[in-house]
């Protein structure tokens, strides 16, 4: 039995959200504040016995979204796969309310909590959207009524309604924008669910421990409740034989005796009892004896034994309060796992919840210890923002949240994806491409030389950095985009992804007749075919994905580059590619040539002699704020990040202004800077002073990216 998926309406940042699960282990990524640890509090409640069963929830425990919470439901249904024959699963099985799945082995269950409104007030609700005469108004007035101590924590099973559906949430919940609540007396219970059974108490049957990031480990391997090495011990201490038992009790009792008889201990008895009889007399005195009590059981002579542990390179060994932090957590872990493995095999379904592990773990380690963490009978779910984990998680078995509108949403980044797919994106995802998930919005490139000089470019000509703008770019190394591209789509991970890409029109003059080709235009005329052709195939691949869309480099990224008026950038580095003054002079004379058949072979024949790759980390060095940006790239960073706020483009804006000497062919009017600066200056309002740059600086790229934003 495992968890499947867990569904949750209203509570804390969650609006409404589906989680989907497999066996083993599962990852939920997500950036601060996405709603990570509220979601493994919403789990807590439903199956950890350390938090209270019927525990109460507060107003600020409603999604903000709603905007008033009065009447409105908290709803939290797991759902639960591969049940087997024990009493507790078929509590929760849906199959009990005759829903049987016929394609399932073994049948499914559910376990919901619901805070709700008591009776009175739903049965209140639902004789006022009987009226005739029923306005907002009269809505309003029941609901203002309605207090925190009008609301019911009630558990049930065997329901099999998804709350996440709107038109579910209205039809079982209410309608509060057109007034419509249910008869809480007539809903279906085999859809809404039945209460759980007095005599099933799932905290005993589902055995749930959360690991949280920044735990106390030496407390926690202090404290009896909370000791995995106790549990341990103590499971073992019931195949001690008796007989080793008993020799190891007698073997204390003598100790303890032996302590208790030295004269140094009988001599501060003796002290204690002469000065209790001179204080109070003879007659009220106690009669006092100093006594060791070193643990004579079994159970209490496990509590004592403690952790001695040591740094992987120190023969040394100390207390685990002197070990690192990650060393600690590391052995905290490892001992819950072991507990699971050995111990709470009997349990009907184990649950660990692990946040954050690279809290103080190294970067191998995470990898390492999450690839390694596959238990039997134990379902495992891990939250973190770490890259190192998430390249090493399955796709299949990974939910990630995001921060949308006030709100947290979840995608699932293997739906309706088979099998081939799904193991193509997990083989391609390490470390440093996994930033996706995380991302904002996504550009895909398809070489070493767009990687490295795009987010130069944009820092440099626009004061921002993409990773400020919550814009991850990832190298695919080919043109193989559809891969990975595959993983955005409004099904999946709704978030937008630009494919940068050449087109490879020829810039040098083709013959008519492509048999009359030179070695030259025929390598032209192929690049110009298959330029077509990765176009008519990314035009359909992305034709009803509406998270993907293709940008074009009308030849190549670098002669693209060049024709921005960049050929200061290239001239500059041409000492790094050619030693002789004569070539030296006749490069840069052939990069300042107008015609693109000159200079565009040229660019070409500078980044080919170095490899594209260093070339590109040369010309980087070279990038500043005048550098042109090719149109294609303003329009695929803006297609990416319509999620950027006015506080960036304002930030852009100053940027430019302070750091660009702008020419009168910039200006819409031929007037002194001095009092362009200054009236800028003047501009308090941040939309109006986007609306003046834009009308001063209309050639300028930051007026080319924000109209982008506008299209």
């Amino acid at each position: 039995m495992h968890i499947s998926k867990f569904i949750i309406r209203n509570f804390r940042n969650f609006e409404s959200a589906d989680f989907n699960f497999k066996e083993g282990v599962n990852t939920i990524i997500g950036e601060n504040g996405s709603g990570k640890t509220n979601f493994f509090y919403a789990l807590r409640l439903m199956l950890d016995d350390t938090l209270p069963r019927y525990m109460g929830f507060g107003e600020r425990d409603f999604n903000r979204n709603l905007g008033n919470w009065q009447g409105h439901w908290i709803i939290l249904t797991t759902h639960f796969s591969e049940l087997d024959l024990s009493e507790e699963s078929q509590a929760l099985s849906i199959h009990a309310c005759g829903q049987l799945d016929t394609e399932e082995e073994k049948p499914k269950g559910s376990y919901i909590l619901c805070f709700r409104p008591k009776s009175h007030i739903r049965q209140e609700l639902y004789e006022y959207s009987q009226k005739e005469d029923k306005d907002k108004s009269g809505l309003e007035n029941i609901l203002s009524q309605i207090n925190i101590t009008d609301y019911e924590t009630v558990y049930l099973c065997r329901g099999y309604l998804n709350f996440s559906k709107d038109d579910i949430y209205k039809s079982y919940v209410g309608d509060f924008e057109n007034i419509i609540f249910p008869n809480p007396n007539e809903q279906q219970k085999q859809k809404y669910g039945d209460y759980l059974p007095r005599e099933i108490n799932l905290y005993n049957e589902i055995s749930c421990t959360f690991i949280k990031a920044l735990r106390d480990v030496a407390s926690d391997l202090r404290s009896y409740s909370n000791n995995p090495l106790v549990r341990l011990l103590k499971d073992k201490g019931k195949s001690i034989e008796i007989e080793t038992q008993n020799d190891l009790v007698d073997s204390i009792n003598e100790l303890n005796s032996s302590i208790a008889s030295l004269n140094e201990v009988i001599d501060i008895q003796k002290g204690i009892d002469d000065s209790l009889k001179q204080a109070v007399g003879t007659t009220y005195a106690p009669n006092i004896e100093i006594r060791a009590e070193l643990p004579n059981k079994m159970d209490k002579l496990f509590q004592s034994l403690r952790l001695w542990v040591g740094d992987s390179d120190d023969e040394d060994r100390g207390k685990i309060s002197e070990l690192s932090l990650g060393g600690a957590n590391l052995i905290f872990l490892s001992l819950k796992l072991l507990e699971y493995e050995k111990i709470k095999t009997d349990k009907v379904a184990n649950v660990l919840l692990i946040e954050e592990p690279e809290a103080h773990i190294h970067t191998h380690i995470q990898k390492t210890l999450f690839d390694n963490l596959h238990q039997h009978n134990t379902q495992i779910f891990v939250s973190t923002h770490s890259t190192q984990i998430s390249s090493v998680s399955k796709i299949s078995s990974v939910n990630i949240l995001s921060r949308e509108d006030k709100k947290s949403v979840v995608f699932n980044p293997s739906y309706d994806l088979d099998d081939n797919e799904i193991v193509r994106i997990e083989r391609y995802l390490d470390a440093v491409r996994s930033d996706l998930l995380f991302a904002k919005g996504v550009l895909l490139v398809e070489g070493d030389a767009e990687q490295i000089l795009i987010p130069v470019i944009f820092k440099r000509v626009f004061g921002l950095s993409l990773d400020e703008i919550g814009v991850s770019l990832i190298n695919i190394g080919s043109t193989g985009f559809k891969n990975i591209a595959r993983i955005f789509h409004q099904d999946r991970v709704n978030r937008r992804c630009s494919i940068i890409t050449d087109f490879d029109e020829s810039f040098i003059s083709l013959p008519i007749n492509k048999d009359d080709d030179n070695p030259e235009q025929k390598k032209a005329r192929n690049s110009q075919k298959s330029g077509v052709e990765r176009k008519d195939n990314l035009d359909i691949f992305c034709e009803k994905n509406m998270c993907i869309k293709p940008f074009f480099a009308k030849n190549t990224f670098e002669v693209d580059m060049l024709l921005e008026s960049n050929a200061y950038e290239f001239k500059n580095i041409v000492h790094e590619v050619y030693k002789t003054k004569s070539k030296i002079k006749e490069s840069k004379s052939n990069l300042d040539s107008e015609d693109v058949e000159v200079s565009g072979r040229e660019v070409l024949k500078l980044a080919t002699t170095k490899k594209k790759g260093w070339f590109a980390l040369l010309v980087a060095e070279e990038v500043n704020v005048n550098t042109g940006v090719p149109d294609y790239i303003l329009s695929a960073i803006a297609w990416s990040s319509p999620h950027i706020n006015s506080a960036s483009k304002v930030k852009a804006v100053r940027y430019r202004l302070e750091n660009v000497h702008f020419t009168a062919e910039l200006l819409e009017e031929d007037i002194e800077l001095i009092k362009i600066h200054s009236s800028f200056n003047s501009i308090e309002s941040d939309e109006d002073l986007l609306i003046k740059f834009r009308d001063c600086f209309q050639e300028d790229p930051l007026t080319k990216l924000l109209n982008h934003y506008d299209s």
